[in-house]
């Protein structure tokens, strides 16, 4: 770091050593490194000062990147000054991402001011993009501070296409849960025709909900022209007419799913957001923050998009109590997808019985944030619910989502291995652990762990128990399952992630 300041300091090598020194600040010992800088600096930051007046753009760049990292509040208004300054477009939004770092909020007057003079500029393809993104930063400033009002979704009465997206094996369940609309399978879920979208959010086995735009359901893959697509189509106009009326614009978000590298899809994005807002007539605007629409393009076999609109004004508040997690916790929606794929299932042997059974004493021997068991709870006919985990914080994490979610269970910090208890539980329903890794003795503690569990099950089971294991490992279930279980049934959820589900009763 001294090296590189005395470069700087002596007009040597100056840009490259510019690079290297924010590359540190920025790095995996950045908090250190910004100290050992300002103490180098010893309250003199006069060379980086200097620096925002260089006839070489790059170095008035990164010079402002800098100043950005340092945080000193004295040089904010130094900042604010070469910004307004600046004259060369990819360079301006330096300026901005530095300020992020500092209490800007006297400035928010002249950001707004500047925001609405970029909102009338009119420019060549060449600066198109750096405008775009000056604009993006300059709202993303501005509503870090403000909290802009959203769009109130008034959208209830209004007959719309939905798309829900689902576990592409088991459509069926949410196929067969909606009552009173008209639907239809699609390669990737459910469509629905409805008046009353807010009622699909009962529904807690769809992963995503999609509005359809009527008069524009694909888009060219050149991003001037979807851009238009989008507007003729009636983008703008759609959004209003499912939202309190108001002259605010939407904040838009783009979402482009596609085989193209992640330069250039990124470079797509930045396209169409900018020939997007010059197409709607300034009713559209581009955020990465703050959105209230997600734009999801999703590429089809002939290079064309598809269009799907998610609306974050209307909320999914299906698994808010998810608040705290742990590293191994499963999504809530395959946990929702296994209790109902659960609950449809009947017993062995003909008997008709259900595989859940009424006020049943249920535990979760591995039960992380408690997903699983709230999940099982959200179905009803529960008596009590025992969650195990061997992570202080996965018992912390499962007490707090489960209060959040209005449940009761009764979480212990213990291995499953030790626990022993005089109850005997009518459900054992659990995400069995797992390990990515290749390394032998991995697999053998896997092994150990799968033929431990099914030795265990049996000392805490009831005699008419049943066993609801989501895996990872499905060859272990069936090379360790013991006499004492027969499987009444087995689904593939998901082959390219390796999730399974078995569902085993107690036989002897």
């Amino acid at each position: 770091m001294q090296t590189l300041l005395e470069n700087i300091q002596h007009n040597m090598e100056v840009r490259k050593s510019l690079i290297e020194m924010k590359s540190m600040l920025r790095g995996e010992n950045a908090a250190r490194n910004r100290e050992r800088l300002i103490k180098l600096c010893a309250g003199d930051y006069s060379a980086f000062l200097l620096l925002l007046k260089d006839s070489d753009a790059k170095v008035r760049k990164n010079a402002a990147l800098i100043i950005g990292e340092l945080a000193e509040p004295k040089l904010k208004e130094e900042l604010w000054t070469a910004y307004n300054n600046e004259k060369t477009r990819f360079v301006r939004s330096a300026y901005l991402e530095a300020l992020k770092k500092y209490d800007y909020s006297d400035l928010l007057f002249g950001l707004k001011d500047i925001l609405k003079q970029t909102e009338d500029i009119k420019t060549d393809e060449e600066n198109r993009k750096h405008i775009q993104e000056e604009k993006m930063l300059l709202r993303e400033l501005i509503g870090a501070k403000e909290k802009s009002r959203p769009h109130i979704y008034r959208g209830e009465g209004i007959l719309s296409e939905i798309a829900l997206t689902t576990n592409r094996n088991h459509k069926h369940i949410v196929l067969d849960a909606l009552q009173g609309v008209r639907k239809k399978e699609f390669n990737a879920g459910v469509m629905v025709q409805t008046k009353y979208p807010m009622q699909l959010l009962s529904l807690r086995c769809f992963e995503e909900m999609f509005f359809l735009l009527p008069e524009c359901r694909i888009v060219n893959a050149v991003p001037e022209r979807a851009a238009q697509m989008l507007a003729d189509g009636g983008l703008a106009e759609y959004l209003a007419e499912r939202h309190e009326e108001d002259e605010r614009p939407f904040v838009f978000r783009i979402e482009i799913r596609s085989a193209m590298p992640l330069e250039k899809r990124a470079a797509f994005a930045r396209k169409l957001a900018a020939a997007l807002e010059e197409a709607s007539g300034g009713r559209l605007v581009n955020a990465m923050a703050g959105y209230e629409v997600e734009i999801r393009l999703i590429e089809a076999k002939n290079g064309d998009f598809n269009v799907l609109l998610k609306l974050l004004t209307l909320k999914d508040l299906r698994f808010a109590y998810r608040r705290k997690t742990v590293s191994t916790g499963m999504r809530p929606v395959n946990a929702a997808l296994a209790i109902a794929l659960a609950e449809q299932e009947k017993r062995g042997k003909g008997t008709g019985i259900p595989f859940f059974k009424e006020n049943a004493r249920v535990l979760d021997p591995f039960c992380g944030s408690g997903t699983m068991l709230i999940e099982r709870a959200k179905i009803g006919k529960v008596k009590e619910m025992y969650g195990l985990d061997i992570l202080a914080e996965a018992i912390e994490a499962a007490r707090f989502n489960t209060n959040l979610a209005d449940c009761k269970a009764n979480y212990v910090h213990r291995d499953f291995f030790t626990f022993t208890s005089d109850i005997r539980f009518d459900e054992i329903i659990t995400d069995m652990p797992f390990f990515t890794s290749e390394l032998p003795e991995r697999k053998r503690e896997t092994e150990q762990l799968y033929a431990r569990f099914f030795e265990r099950i049996p000392k805490l089971m009831a005699e008419d128990g049943v066993l609801l294991l989501y895996t990872h490992n499905r060859e272990l279930v069936k090379k360790y399952i013991t006499p004492e279980f027969a499987i009444c049934r087995e689904y593939e959820l998901s082959m390219k992630e390796g999730c399974y589900l078995f569902l085993l009763e107690r036989v002897e």
